[in-house]
């Protein structure tokens, strides 16, 4: 059996040389899998899997079991026009609610089609992941330089910042709920 690559692969690898030669940041943000956007924060890293995860299941407050999640999952499900829409309803013991609110963490996690970092205004970086219907969720990191000018020895944790429901054309200006 001969194995061969397809006719045109040099050519690909080639022009993908060149890519990481002449712009090694949008290269590396390219093969993480991001979108590429007018805003994208091109040479940052996106946070892991576990970190996103770390941040959604931080209890809501301290000495409360609710997670984060669960809690931005509470709030956001009202927004939700149909009764249980994309992202259900939550009822029933705080435990049941973390659990499901996991399960969506998954849902989008395991499926997105979508994954993204910007800039918001004040050096916020913002990470978001969407399955292809557009519902996903948000990350935040402060990456605000101190007083001094300086960045801190330790960059600021990752946080869950809640979910989001699909982009709409105009959406602000029509009141849509995000």
């Amino acid at each position: 059996m001969h194995i061969s690559e397809l006719p045109d692969a040099a050519t690909k690898r080639e022009n993908l040389a060149a890519v990481f030669d002449t712009e090694p940041l949008l290269a590396k943000h390219l093969s993480l899998g991001m979108a590429y956007t007018v805003g994208s924060a091109v040479g940052e890293d996106p946070p892991t899997i576990e970190l996103c995860l770390e941040a959604f299941q931080k209890p809501n407050k301290a000495g409360v079991e609710l997670t984060t999640g669960a809690r931005a999952w509470s709030k956001h499900a009202a927004r939700a026009l149909a009764e249980d829409g994309w992202w259900g309803r939550p009822s029933g013991p705080v435990a049941g609610i973390n659990a499901k609110a996991l399960e969506l963490f998954y849902k989008v996690m395991d499926h997105a089609t979508w994954r993204n970092l910007h800039w918001l205004p004040h050096q916020i970086l913002v990470y978001e992941a969407r399955v292809f219907e557009g519902y996903g969720m948000r990350w935040s990191r402060d990456c605000a330089k101190s007083e001094g000018g300086e960045q801190d020895e330790s960059p600021h944790p990752w946080v869950f910042r809640g979910f989001v429901e699909p982009m709409m054309e105009n959406g602000h200006e029509i009141g849509w709920r995000h």
